[in-house]
């Protein structure tokens, strides 16, 4: 009976450490998967799915991207600025700027309140579904510091940026239009 009860208690020690320790490795796992942009993607399409504004918006740094947007339109490479010669097209484009830097927190609320509008009644079913078919692991995701750069397999330019807020969720702050938009052209 002794002979019996030890070989017990050795398989209820085994079957203990092996529970304790897929429980450690779940639980650190969960934490190293949580803090990624892979997961903030998840949640952003999933609420995106489910036609949750308020969490979806949790997602998307508005600010960040108005901002981010304003200067791809208006700040030119410096190699730009020095050929430019046609002194006219130079003061539009600087009245230009100051008119939309006026309006920018107009913009920022509108855009907010539209993207609100459209996650809420948006019933293209074709795209939801290509959506709830689409994966986050099919995305390219370069980790720099608090900055991350998000490609689609199989291209080579990014197609958004990422950045870690203080609440420890990754937000998308910044687009590139041009491939989102026309994708693959240079």
């Amino acid at each position: 009976m002794t002979e019996e009860y030890r070989g017990r208690k050795k398989k209820l020690i085994l079957l203990s450490s092996v529970l304790v320790a897929l429980i450690v490795f779940g639980v650190a796992g969960f934490l190293s998967i949580h803090n990624t942009p892979r997961y903030s993607l998840y949640w952003f399409k999933k609420a995106i799915l489910e036609h949750n504004a308020e969490s979806a918006l949790k997602y998307l740094d508005i600010d960040s991207i108005v901002d981010n947007m304003v200067k791809d339109i208006f700040d030119k490479p410096e190699q730009q600025k020095v050929t430019s010669k046609n002194q006219p097209e130079t003061s539009m484009k600087s009245i230009g700027k100051d008119i939309v830097m006026q309006n920018l927190p107009t913009m920022k609320k509108q855009l907010r309140e539209q993207l609100e509008s459209a996650i809420i009644s948006y019933n293209d079913q074709a795209a939801l579904d290509n959506l709830s078919k689409a994966s986050v692991l099919g995305l390219v995701i370069t980790m720099e510091g608090d900055l991350a750069l998000v490609k689609i397999r199989g291209k080579d330019t990014v197609a958004f940026t990422m950045a870690k807020s203080p609440e420890g969720r990754w937000k998308i702050v910044a687009f590139n239009l041009k491939e989102l938009i026309a994708p693959g052209r240079k």
